[in-house]
């Protein structure tokens, strides 16, 4: 009788062991954030907080920030129940008395809107009524005989470029598979606009959904040019919503991949410095 008592004592031990190694191995999924939209992201880790602003590290290690307001929390916090704990909140210094209002911080519609004026060519002279039109190198752009479309600022328009199915079968599933490794699932793989590129179109109906696309872009490339060098240059990266709602568009070479993986620049730094108009 006393054997059986010692070999259940001994059992139980070995249990509330086991149990404390799997708490402190941690979560082993992704961290999932739910926002209002429908849509998700998966991230390394809880969030954190800073003012209104959700600072979140996808999972291949970049850094999006996206506002608090787009974040379903109850259903995020409820989905990730099995890691415990809530968001980190970072907190600032102490308020003045008389605190200025927090600036609120620039949507990825703003600042792609402020982009868009930069990128744009300036205004013609104001023109005489009989006066005759100029013919110009950005008006022949607008109606080329060789069928290639171009935006205002002189950017290849792949929202009207027709699609042509990649021709690489093999490459066009690598990449597909590569892409949703990093969370980018509604995506389609066309011909690119010049030998040794591939056109993606991804379907982004959020900021959070945008950043992702353009990390997961990024860090397939490198990914592919791991596995299989110099298999394609560079990947044209089109994001749009489920309305057809222009949402950016990239070139993705391997250096600009390599400044966003070796996180020279963050999420929001690539959108302004490389996004087409």
């Amino acid at each position: 009788m006393r054997r059986t008592d010692l070999s259940l004592a001994w059992l139980v031990r070995f249990a509330l062991a086991a149990a404390l190694l799997l708490l402190a191995a941690g979560p082993v999924h992704a961290y999932v954030i739910y926002l209002k939209d429908g849509s998700s992201l998966d991230a390394r880790e809880k969030y954190t907080v800073e003012g209104n602003t959700a600072i979140i590290t996808l999972t291949n290690g970049s850094q999006a920030r996206l506002p608090m307001a787009q974040i379903d929390v109850p259903r995020t916090q409820s989905g990730n129940a099995s890691d415990f704990g809530s968001a980190t909140v970072l907190r600032g210094p102490a308020p003045a008395p008389q605190p200025a209002a927090t600036p609120r911080q620039a949507t990825l519609a703003e600042l792609g809107a402020q982009r868009r004026n930069q990128s744009l060519p300036p205004a013609p002279p104001h023109r005489a009524e009989n006066a005759p039109v100029p013919t110009s190198n950005a008006a022949a752009a607008e109606a080329p005989k060789g069928g290639v479309i171009r935006t205002p600022a002189g950017n290849i328009d792949f929202l009207r470029t027709p699609r042509t199915q990649a021709a690489r079968m093999q490459l066009a599933t690598t990449v597909g598979e590569l892409l949703r490794s990093h969370g980018v699932n509604n995506v389609g793989i066309y011909e690119g606009s010049q030998p040794g590129r591939l056109l993606l179109e991804v379907t982004a109906n959020s900021e959070g959904a945008v950043f992702q696309a353009i990390a997961g872009a990024a860090q397939s490339l490198l990914d592919l040019e791991a596995k299989q060098p110099r298999a394609v240059d560079s990947l044209e990266l089109f994001l749009a919503t489920d309305h057809r709602q222009r949402a950016g568009q990239f070139l993705v070479t391997r250096e600009r991949a390599r400044e966003l993986v070796s996180k020279q620049l963050d999420l929001t730094a690539f959108y302004l410095k490389y996004v087409e108009f």
